[in-house]
């Protein structure tokens, strides 16, 4: 999930106590032109101004450039730190994440620890990431390193004078959410869900507040072997509640998904809500805080309906027992018979998929079958609420955030495709030219 970055984002990490090239007081020239004592310190009131002008200047491309005339001109500067993380700031702005990577590590060899430079990275690295990069294995191998390595700055941190105690805790909380958030974000894109369980409740604890830290440890806990549904259900609640208080830009997004998942978990949306109120009033679950697994289905009537729901309920619980069965129901040909949700062009030329709905009562896009590789003429000709009868092989099956069965070397029968041929609207005839004589 992607969030629009804006000045609120830049605007967040100020709040964080993280200096976005902001002059320290310390450092500043007094009007007698003498420094104070102690701290990073200008040599020259040109160095000085230069320093200014990159922190004033609001225009991305242009700080970018007064931050590489400063590094040129002032390459001994108490201040490089605060001109790379110009630099990083200005290409999160432009969206351009391979710069912004490049800068990073320009920084990093200059200064290996400088934790400026590797919070301000970690904090706008899962704003810009694209599963599409090319890059992307160079980019999160990147991040993970300089994040591990941020968290152990982070422990050697001193107090400085001056500080209080809260100050100084807010800030290494802050810096060690947005580290610890960036090690379960990698984890994340690399599909391995159990291990960014710790480092994204390691964020959440420590910004209890953040939506993203929130969300990201919900779908951890979901797509975990085994899932743990309880917890995802409770994060995901969190920061449903958080999103939609702060009319963030995926607060729709993050509160539908958070309703399929429940509503899948549950069998239905009872009690959705009070699970939402106790999220927002605490940061972690009760001890003991269950979401009821969804009741064993009552018979409808429609046969394939009820042979449907009774063949998948094991899998919709979860466990030990639906991989038992699961074990048993893999490979085997199904033969069945629902309505058409919709049809789409496969990956290939030729090729379809087909979604079904065993209840014909189903809203559009909500579907139980996904009917794989269907290659029969005729298939394009379906449409939504079309009866259909079908057959192919079991292969796999997704239980969140809906429950969908995957069913390769999809066919649909004949004398379906041959109804639905008929029903198709014919073209309207081309009028015919009037003769001249």
């Amino acid at each position: 999930m992607k969030k629009t970055l804006a000045l609120s984002t830049l605007t967040l990490l100020i709040s964080f106590g993280l200096p976005l090239v902001a002059v320290p007081a310390a450092a500043q020239q007094p009007a007698g032109g003498q420094q104070a004592a102690g701290g990073p310190q200008y040599k020259s009131r040109a160095e000085y101004d230069a320093a200014t002008a990159m922190s004033k200047e609001t225009d991305p491309q242009k700080k970018i450039s007064l931050a590489q005339d400063f590094l040129q001109k002032y390459a001994d500067s108490d201040f490089k730190e605060a001109a790379y993380v110009a630099m990083i700031q200005s290409y999160a702005q432009l969206g351009d994440l391979a710069k912004l990577m490049d800068v990073t590590q320009q920084a990093l060899q200059a200064k290996p620890d400088s934790l400026d430079v590797i919070t301000a990275s970690c904090f706008f690295f899962p704003l810009l990431y694209k599963p599409t990069d090319p890059a992307k294995d160079a980019h999160l191998s990147a991040v993970e390193a300089n994040a591990k390595k941020g968290l152990e700055v982070v422990q050697k941190l001193q107090k400085p004078a001056g500080a209080t105690d809260e100050q100084f805790n807010q800030n290494v909380k802050a810096r060690r959410a947005i580290l610890n958030g960036a090690v379960g974000f990698v984890a994340l894109q690399r599909s391995n869900f159990a291990d960014a369980v710790a480092p994204l409740k390691a964020a959440a604890e420590d910004n209890p507040n953040d939506i993203y830290a929130n969300y990201r440890l919900g779908t951890a806990y979901l797509y975990s072997k085994p899932p743990d549904y309880d917890n995802a259900i409770w994060y995901l609640a969190r920061a449903d509640d958080l999103a939609k208080a702060a009319k963030g830009p995926d607060a729709a997004n993050i509160d539908k998904f958070f309703n399929q998942v429940y509503s899948s978990r549950h069998g239905s949306d009872q009690g959705l809500n009070d699970v939402l109120t106790q999220a927002a009033a605490s940061p972690a679950p009760p001890a003991g805080f269950k979401v009821a697994p969804p009741e064993k289905p009552k018979p409808t009537g429609n046969k394939m309906l009820d042979a449907f729901n009774d063949m998948v309920f094991p899998l919709k619980a979860g466990g030990d027992t639906a991989q038992k069965v699961w074990d048993g129901l893999k490979d085997q040909p199904l033969e069945l018979a629902g309505f058409v949700n919709s049809v789409e062009k496969g990956s290939d030329p030729g090729l379809y998929l087909v979604r079904i709905s065993m209840d014909q009562a189903k809203a559009s896009g909500s579907y139980d079958v996904e009917l794989k590789d269907s290659s029969q003429a005729g298939v394009a000709n379906l449409k939504a609420g079309d009866p259909v009868r079908f057959a192919g092989k079991i292969a796999s099956y997704t239980a969140t955030p809906t429950f969908v069965l995957v069913v390769d070397n999809g066919k649909i029968n004949d004398d379906d495709l041959a109804a639905a041929g008929a029903n198709k609207p014919k073209a309207p005839a081309k009028p015919k030219r009037k003769t001249t004589g």
